[in-house]
């Protein structure tokens, strides 16, 4: 079964009649899937029914989908047991978990893109740019994404501290999404730019931007769980998950809705996360983990 909840920042919108839980009484009749906004809440919304209406049926039970108004929002989401299933970012899963320690918020799977359960960040600038160099950005104006998001914040940042370019090297600016950034900087109204890989290469294919840098691998967003689904639960949405890689049709058309590049599943592991863990204490130190 399925129910559709969509949260937006002014009011929560039902469908259909649903189950508001709280951390002290959850029947397990509904379970709340909880969605980083990396698009609108339309899209997002239309990109996880198809993902929804599958674990219903697979776990026998009604799935709500709660998009949240921003990247804070979901974190507070799973750790308040406003949901008990979150499809988080590489840098808010480590974050929730951080600002939530009494919740066992835990990665379980995370999707693979085109086989890799990894994916790039990029630096690009625009097309005619003579920026050849990272250096070279320095005092330049530098487009970003959300400041939560890892591919178009976190680790454009990491890969221009790298070369010895601080934040306040900069003239930087926050213009939410992805394409936003990709836009801004091919109409050159930015000497660069961070963002993923994909989107990345769909503007340099349309000769738009060029990318000057590619990032090490980043794990994918992981879906995680909080300690309100017990043992026997998180084996049968682990077990639907998995079911996904069975080939069929219907399965790839679940995951290409939400990602046209998701190809399959595989466990996503704590330790996994390391390598954004480090990444975040080199740039920000435990400040970051605050609300």
């Amino acid at each position: 079964m399925f129910v559709r909840k969509f949260v937006q920042s002014f009011c929560v919108l039902a469908f259909v009649a649903t189950l508001f839980v709280t951390p002290s009484a959850w029947a397990q009749e509904t379970l709340s899937f909880g969605i980083v906004p990396l698009e609108s809440q339309d899209i997002m919304f239309q990109k996880f029914v198809p993902l929804a209406k599958y674990l219903g049926q697979e776990l026998g039970m009604e799935v709500e989908l709660v998009i949240g108004k921003d990247y804070q929002d979901t974190m507070d989401a799973i750790g308040s047991n406003k949901v008990q299933i979150a499809y988080l970012t590489p840098t808010t899963y480590p974050k929730s978990k951080r600002q939530n320690p009494d919740e066992n918020i835990r990665s379980l799977v995370r999707f693979q893109s085109k086989g890799h359960g990894t994916y790039r960040s990029c630096v690009i600038v625009p097309i005619d740019s003579d920026i050849e160099k990272l250096e070279s950005l320095k005092g330049k104006k530098f487009a970003f994404g959300s400041k939560n998001s890892t591919s178009s914040h976190l680790m454009p940042r990491s890969i221009l501290a790298g070369v010895g370019i601080k934040f306040d090297d900069m003239q930087p600016e926050y213009l939410g999404s992805h394409s936003n950034v990709a836009a801004a900087v091919s109409a050159e109204q930015f000497s660069g730019g961070g963002v993923k890989e994909s989107v990345a290469n769909k503007f340099s294919e349309n000769e738009e931007v060029r990318i000057i840098a590619t990032s090490d691998p980043i794990p994918e967003f992981p879906v995680c769980l909080n300690k309100q689904v017990n043992s026997d639960l998180e084996a049968k949405i682990l077990a639907a998950f998995k079911k996904l890689n069975d080939g069929s049709e219907a399965s790839k058309a679940v995951m290409a809705a939400i990602n046209k590049k998701y190809s399959g599943v595989e466990e996503a592991k704590d330790a996994d996360y390391d390598v954004i863990r480090k990444m975040i204490q080199n740039l920000y130190g435990d400040d970051f983990y605050k609300k």
